[in-house]
């Protein structure tokens, strides 16, 4: 069968954003990582890995070009985002080591590239779609690989023993990949019998290899989603004013609070940690003191502190450690001592302005149900960057999936922005006649007394 260019170049474009996002997810794992733990304690930091990862975001680079002018609107309405770019690589100017941070943060800049490509290419549903047959291909390859190789896809020897991982690499990487597949699964609406085909398949070998990872974290994590699912749901309801909406989600959103905070000591026992989280309490201590002393405001530089030289001077106060980690299991800690007060704060604000974005974005559009997934996604990053750091780092799905909402919602801002400007330019006239016709299928905002 001969295939006309255009269809080629789809196919080609598909297979890369397809193998874009299971590099990013952690599934290629197995192939970039030769077998031993040591290897793969080297994180980003493996050159597979980061070859791979240059390859895939020069060509998102390239294909970015034509499309630079929506790239520019859609940072002009994320300024912040801009700022958690030019930090990191004007960290360069005051870290100790020149060339690795510069590396990382060109790193990180080019994992935004990426995501400003993903969003400028594909709609939300086309994102959605692709994400999809992402973790089809994840998790039908983890379940497979743990029953027919145990031995390089579950824990064995540790306290972990028996826990599957699959091609994640860590069992804490897969429950955090299937919380975040969970709800891509059970909310995507497919529109061809393949595509239904695909979304059982991977909910069934989502809830397999979830309740295999024993990683409690992402139980709860599917739990507390189900929670803003059903949120986002509550301010979707067309039949409520929205004073009524905003009142019973924030009611629901304080009821989660009270109940989080009250159960705190059991939800630490349940995930395995006790009050001091197995000793991290003591490193991130020490590390404040060392970063209090050294350098609040800008941070020791982008990725500098727990691999540069201020590591050294923790280790002072941690002679019971066999070894230093390379990063202090927490997200927001690790910003701090890396970008100072001023880092720490943008990334804050970027939060913030992301989880409101996207809850607006849901109550304007309730047929998509890319938001409430998106919603699910800034879930697991903010609460997945307490125990872990996810935050600006590149090449990492909570970050990417966090980065792209923001985007996702600034795009819908822009659009709509456009379709204002190009309703108001209407005569009145013709709107009126226009309005006689369809005015019911309009928004609230285009409807006027014909």
């Amino acid at each position: 069968m001969h295939l006309s260019r255009d269809k080629l170049i789809f196919y080609a474009e598909y297979a890369f954003i397809l193998l874009a996002m299971l590099l990013i997810s952690d599934a290629l794992t197995p192939l970039l990582y030769p077998p031993g733990r040591e290897q793969l304690d080297l994180g980003d930091s493996n050159s597979n890995r980061l070859f791979l990862a240059t390859i895939v975001y020069l060509v998102a680079l390239v294909l970015l070009v034509p499309r630079l002018k929506f790239a520019v609107a859609y940072l002009l309405k994320r300024p912040e985002l801009v700022l958690l770019i030019v930090l990191p690589l004007a960290s360069v100017f005051w870290a100790p080591d020149t060339f690795p941070v510069a590396r990382r943060a060109s790193a990180h800049a080019l994992t935004i590239t990426f995501c400003l490509y993903v969003v400028t290419r594909y709609s939300a549903d086309e994102f959605m779609e692709r994400l999809l047959i992402t973790f089809c291909i994840g998790m039908c390859a983890s379940v497979i690989l743990c029953v027919l190789v145990p031995q390089i896809s579950v824990t064995r020897g540790s306290i972990n023993s028996g826990a599957w991982y699959g091609v994640y690499g860590h069992k804490a990487v897969a429950g955090r990949m299937c919380a975040v597949s969970f709800f891509v699964a059970l909310l995507y609406t497919p529109a061809s019998r393949i595509m239904k085909l695909i979304k059982l398949i991977t909910l069934a070998a989502t809830i397999i290899l979830c309740a295999a990872t024993q990683a409690r974290a992402s139980w709860l994590l599917i739990i507390f989603g189900g929670g803003v699912m059903c949120v986002v749901q509550l301010l979707r309801m067309q039949r409520l004013s929205v004073g009524i909406r905003v009142m019973i989600a924030c009611s629901v959103v304080v009821s989660m609070a009270i109940l989080a905070n009250a159960t705190f000591s059991d939800l630490l026992l349940a995930m395995g940690r006790d009050a001091s989280l197995s000793g991290r309490t003591t490193l991130w201590n020490a590390a404040i003191r060392v970063a209090s002393d050294n350098h609040p405001w800008l941070g020791s530089g982008y990725r500098d502190f727990w691999l540069g030289p201020s590591v050294g001077l923790v280790e002072r106060y941690m002679t019971s450690w066999a070894r230093m980690p390379a990063h202090g299991h927490n997200g927001y800690l690790d910003t701090w001592l890396e970008l100072g007060w001023c880092g720490l704060a943008v990334l804050i604000f970027f939060l913030v302005r992301t989880v409101g974005a996207v809850l607006t974005c849901a109550v304007r559009q309730p047929q998509s149900n890319m938001w409430p997934v998106f919603a699910v996604c800034c879930l697991i990053f903010i609460v997945n960057n307490i125990s872990a750091t996810v935050a600006l780092r590149h090449t990492d799905a909570a970050w990417v999936l966090i980065v792209a909402a923001s985007l996702y919602a600034a795009k819908f801002a822009v659009s709509s922005a456009a379709e204002r400007r190009a309703y108001r330019s209407i005569p009145p006239g013709e709107v009126a006649t226009a309005l006689d016709h369809d005015g019911a299928r309009l928004p609230s905002w285009k409807r006027v007394p014909a």
